[in-house]
């Protein structure tokens, strides 16, 4: 099950990198954990790549590397062709969902930014894209922190107090989306096959607070 994107009204097109105050911190920590996953690394997939805009910067500052922008919705997609891609050679964009084997690709590295939990199936997805991993290839996923009360609050409509304790809620936001604690978002990590190197939450995003996980793909021949 993959969200209704092609119902959204509006998109967010075309936002720059570092654009206001806590964007600009959460834009700027990210860059540097991205700078740092990229030493040694080949391919780099970006799963759910919107209007480019990380795909773009990666792209720019490293144009020896070969970039795989994988889209599913068709707006977002023809606005990273038109708009984003001109000029950087490097990147590869492609329409499919990255639910299936059209959409996954073999990397040294991929990320995710908002996207797994659109998909009922996330172990299965996630598990997906690990295989495909070049032998210590690693990740950087991102997301909804079900810890967050403002989040659940001002987005789901919903009662923090009522899924108090809970690990993982299904809501109807964007068609289809889940809310996932830190404990449960490592654990099915684990279960697709990564070692988790970091995990935490964005607190410089202070309207989001999103969690990140790191993660190393693990070599389940090793005891």
């Amino acid at each position: 099950m993959k969200s209704e994107k092609e119902k959204w009204s509006q998109f967010n097109l075309g936002r720059p990198l570092f654009r206001t105050q806590g964007i600009e911190d959460y834009d700027r920590w990210m860059a540097r954990k991205l700078q740092r996953l990229m030493r040694g690394k080949k391919t780099v997939v970006d799963y759910g790549a919107g209007d480019l805009v990380w795909t773009e910067y990666l792209a720019a500052n490293y144009p020896t590397k070969k970039f795989i922008a994988v889209e599913w919705n068709r707006t977002l997609y023809d606005y990273a062709v038109n708009v984003r891609r001109p000029g950087l050679d490097n990147v590869e964009v492609v329409l499919a969902d990255m639910s299936t084997p059209e959409g996954v690709f073999p990397c040294d590295l991929f990320f995710c930014f908002g996207g797994l939990e659109h998909f009922s199936e996330h172990v299965k997805v996630l598990k997906a894209w690990v295989d495909k991993l070049s032998p210590n290839g690693e990740c950087i996923v991102t997301i909804p922190n079900l810890l967050n009360r403002e989040w659940l609050k001002s987005r789901c409509n919903i009662d923090p107090e009522t899924v108090r304790g809970e690990d993982r809620i299904i809501t109807d936001a964007y068609g289809y989306e889940e809310l996932w604690s830190p404990n449960y978002f490592a654990r099915f990590a684990m279960d697709a096959g990564l070692e988790i190197m970091e995990l935490g939450i964005l607190e410089a995003l202070q309207s989001d607070r999103p969690i990140y996980m790191i993660g190393l793909k693990r070599d389940d021949e090793i005891v």
